[in-house]
């Protein structure tokens, strides 16, 4: 879900680690990622052996259709061990404060994420009635670029894409300043597809769980949380 551009290097060498170890124990992985198509068209894919999404589709759309795996822990602001929470961020210069949003211009990925909409949802309520303007922007790296370019006022990224954004796109995001912090969620979890037999679920999350820091993606561990923890974001 982070695959940027100046992160695919990154994100090799980490699958051809995380592979080598599962191929050690049995599993057969691929030697590269896939990449020919959107996230989201692997995700029910019957064949899925690893994939990530986001926790408020997995307690929704994908609820009984795949199997979570475990958690990321990311080593940036905004992230408490395999728990995130949203940046909500303006223009540097804006004048908006966490507590007095009403009337602003949102700029949001999907309504089906949990850190760019949901989050929100939660802390406003309905956000056609709060917001004057809803924009509409496919991704976390979109909406900064809306608010930075004053085509919105408001938008919640990730702790992670915020961090990402600092250190890839500094010319977005030196634009922009973090108003606030949305409440904790549980963070982007892995899964695979929903018949992967149990004995290859605990190899691969067994795996995981001993996967050394990886540094360039901010992971400093995986955990497995229980999947109750997901499924309560159904209410958002």
């Amino acid at each position: 879900m982070y695959d940027w551009p100046e992160l695919k290097q990154a994100h090799d060498n980490f699958w051809h680690k995380l592979a080598s170890q599962l191929r050690s124990n049995g599993i057969n992985a691929p030697q590269t990622l896939s990449r020919n198509t959107h996230d989201e068209s692997y995700w029910l894919a019957p064949n899925l052996l690893l994939g990530q999404t986001c926790g408020y589709p997995l307690s929704t759309v994908l609820r009984g259709k795949v199997t979570y795996l475990a958690t990321p822990a990311y080593n940036v602001q905004g992230c408490n061990g395999p728990y995130y929470s949203s940046a909500i961020i303006a223009q540097k210069d804006s004048t908006l404060t966490f507590d007095n949003m009403a009337g602003s211009r949102l700029a949001y990925n999907s309504e089906n994420s949990l850190s760019g909409y949901r989050s929100i949802k939660a802390l406003v309520g309905n956000p056609g009635k709060y917001f004057s303007t809803l924009v509409l922007t496919g991704g976390h790296r979109n909406s900064a670029r809306q608010v930075a370019n004053g085509a919105a006022d408001i938008a919640a990224l990730d702790a992670v894409c915020w961090h990402l954004l600092q250190q890839h796109e500094p010319e977005t995001a030196n634009e922009l300043k973090v108003i606030g912090w949305s409440d904790q969620y549980p963070a982007l979890p892995l899964i695979t597809a929903l018949h992967t037999p149990t004995a290859s679920i605990d190899t691969i999350r067994k795996v995981l769980l001993a996967m050394p820091p990886e540094k360039e993606l901010a992971i400093t561990r995986f955990e497995v949380l229980n999947i109750a923890n997901y499924n309560e974001l159904s209410a958002l």
